[in-house]
């Protein structure tokens, strides 16, 4: 039984469950209706294929201490927005503190000394070798407390940009050095889609390309602009990671399963305008009019896009439907049409 056969005996069961002692209008008793008419089209649509794939910041950082020793205080916990600078950590480094204060202590002997060398050497009473010996004494004095300030500085853990924390390894009294992570943290405004394609899609992507992008909860399709593609497949999975910028958005969050669609080349598909279809429960229909009678008609669709929704079955190519179709228009009813 095919489709067309179907949609009459779905009317017929309609006009069977009218109320009793009701006499049902003959459609074709009713006025003309005016309508806009337009011929189905078949043309040729993009196919995409979906690759699925993670949402991960762009940029993401284990943040560790310069030097080693013990945390004295964590100002930063997992959840907080920081900004480039902000201290998250200060480490207890006393040693650090003694030897800038001999290193500042040399460094006052040395330009004592310089300057008395430098007034023997004006009046001849010192050789000029220990002369340059006192100015390189200074040298190494000044150049040893910039090293130490630098040292205490590196005890503040500062924030290497702007970012959220997202964990925390250590805590307060934990021995801290280069070698261990304090804090993971991320760029939660910079994201990305990871997805893995295999190699028959791959050799059609470049950096630059554009693809339509679903993120689940972010409500709305995006657009994924291809940012990094490896130039070798995993040895595992014979597949290329392939990496999306994504705009920045509210709703998407790290971590999140998306889909690229990317496109396998084209194919013959019917469209035609969304406004031409009736849903009525799970049901789709249009109005298709032969002899200027309209008469509904069951279809299955298949994806919209762009105000076009593609027929997958119920219509022929050529066949013309009714365009926003009227609320009283009923089936088997005469229309007219421009």
């Amino acid at each position: 039984m095919d489709i067309r056969r179907i949609s009459s005996l779905l009317f017929g069961l309609v006009l069977a469950g009218c109320g009793k002692g009701e006499t049902p209008v003959a459609p074709e008793s009713l006025a003309p209706v005016a309508v806009t008419l337009q011929a189905v089209e078949r043309r040729e649509v993009p196919v995409f294929e979906e690759v699925v794939g993670t949402v991960r910041p762009r940029k993401e950082a284990q943040v560790t201490a310069k030097v080693t020793g013990r945390l004295l205080e964590m100002t930063a916990i997992p959840g907080m927005k920081v900004k480039a600078g902000d201290l998250l950590a200060k480490l207890d480094v006393g040693e650090l503190d003694a030897a800038l204060a001999r290193a500042q202590a040399a460094l006052e002997q040395a330009d004592r000394d310089l300057a008395r060398f430098r007034s023997l050497r004006d009046s001849g009473a010192v050789a000029l070798a220990e002369f340059e010996q006192a100015e390189a004494r200074q040298r190494m004095a000044t150049a040893t407390v910039a090293e130490t300030k630098t040292m205490v500085q590196n005890a503040s853990v500062t924030a290497p940009f702007d970012g959220t924390i997202t964990r925390k390894y250590l805590e307060p009294g934990d021995l801290a050095s280069p070698e261990r992570p304090i804090f993971a943290m991320e760029d939660s405004a910079l994201l990305r889609l990871e997805i893995h394609v295999a190699e028959a899609m791959a050799g059609s992507l470049a950096i630059g390309s554009k693809f339509r992008v679903e993120v689940g909860g972010a409500g709305a399709e995006i657009e994924g602009v291809v940012s990094e593609l490896s130039p070798s497949a995993d040895v595992g999975s014979r597949t290329f990671l392939v990496k999306l910028d994504l705009p920045a958005q509210e709703s998407l969050r790290a971590g999140q399963f998306g889909r690229a669609s990317l496109p396998r080349g084209n194919r013959a598909a019917l469209i035609v305008p969304t406004n031409s279809l009736i849903s009525r429960g799970q049901m789709d229909y249009v109005f298709v009019v032969a002899e200027n009678i309209a008469r509904l008609r069951i279809v299955s669709i298949g994806r919209a896009r762009e105000g076009q929704t593609e027929i997958l079955a119920g219509l022929d190519g050529g066949e013309k439907i009714v365009l926003s179709p009227p609320a009283t228009l009923r089936d088997g009813q005469p229309v007219t049409a421009p």
